[in-house]
C-alpha cells in the first residue's frame, strides 16, 4: 500500500476495523454496481434492488453466513 493512499476503518461482522484502501473502495463498488445492474436486468425493480442492498445492510451477518455456506458447498 502506498504510504499517501487513505483508508477507510470499517466496523462490521465482516471483518470489525478492517481497513480499506482507496483502490479496494472502488474495487468493492464496482462490484456492488454490477450486482445491482445484475439484480436489475433480472427483472427487479429499483425500489426492490435498493430494498434488499437495505436488507443487507441492515443484517449483514446472515448475509456472511450464507455466503459461507455456499462457498464451503462448493458454488
Amino acid at each position: 500500500m502506498a504510504p499517501d493512499a487513505r483508508a477507510c476503518i470499517f466496523e462490521s461482522p465482516f471483518g470489525a476495523g478492517l481497513a480499506l484502501t482507496d483502490d479496494r473502495l472502488d474495487i468493492a463498488e464496482a462490484v456492488l454496481a454490477g450486482a445491482w445492474r445484475t439484480l436489475r436486468a433480472a427483472g427487479f425493480g429499483e425500489a426492490e434492488v435498493q430494498a434488499l442492498f437495505d436488507q443487507i445492510a441492515d443484517r449483514p451477518q446472515d448475509l456472511a453466513r450464507r455466503l459461507r455456506r455456499m462457498a464451503n458447498s462448493g458454488l
